[in-house]
């Protein structure tokens, strides 16, 4: 599930867009109508993508922006704004916004920007990816626990197999088709060198956390 939290204070303007985008089956959404409130929420649920107005009772959305991303967060960042000038956008864009989004909205246009910016956020080799208990940084070849915050350094082998996996976005992938993405056509590597990474794969992380991660299913793996 993709966590979006919205930060709006227009009250039915921020309970469409909680309902709207809860009815998309990949989307948990939550809201916020101040700052304050925002802030707490992206500080306890690691949110996936946020929606930000500009104009807030508390303050300047562009101001929680930099926030968010002097906190180190690098999730996608769109913002919503009645004032739509090139000075506001490149403002916004300055502040370290991914996109902006002038009002009123159309939720077709915004559903499809809001996928548009993930698509691009996992291609990103320094993005942090939630899987499981754990963050995934493709470029860093690393996990982190995101409770804990122990790391685990991975093989090239062992992030091109969840790099592939995350890709499939949850459909099961047959052991021949992820051999073939991650070793190439060779006579050389066989199913049981997929397993015996998956193997290890699979001890390194239970060494942390022992939540289903990499799950077998019909002769193939998926991410739990």
């Amino acid at each position: 599930m993709v966590k979006i939290i919205t930060v709006e204070d227009d009250s039915l303007l921020l309970e469409t867009l909680i309902d709207q985008l809860s009815q998309e089956d990949d989307f948990d959404a939550l809201g916020a109508s101040t700052l304050a409130e925002g802030r707490q929420l992206i500080t306890d649920h690691d949110p996936d993508l946020v929606l930000l107005d500009v104009m807030l009772p508390d303050g300047d959305g562009r101001d929680m922006c930099r926030w968010i991303r002097d906190q180190g967060y690098s999730m996608p960042i769109l913002m919503l704004t009645g004032q739509d000038s090139e000075a506001d956008t490149i403002e916004g864009l300055e502040a370290g916004a991914n996109d902006y989004i002038a009002k009123p909205l159309r939720l077709g246009e915004l559903l499809a920007r809001i996928r548009g910016q993930l698509r691009q956020y996992q291609q990103q080799e320094n993005a942090r990816i939630k899987i499981g208990a754990f963050h995934f940084i493709q470029g860093g070849k690393t996990l982190t626990h995101r409770a804990s915050n122990q790391s685990l350094n991975l093989t090239e082998k062992e992030a091109a197999i969840i790099k592939y996996l995350l890709k499939k976005n949850g459909d099961v992938t047959p052991k021949a088709e992820l051999l073939e993405q991650v070793w190439g056509y060779s006579d050389q590597v066989s199913t049981h060198t997929l397993e015996t990474h998956i193997y290890r794969l699979r001890q390194k992380i239970n060494y942390i956390d022992d939540a289903p991660f990499i799950v077998t299913k019909d002769n193939g793996y998926q991410l739990a």
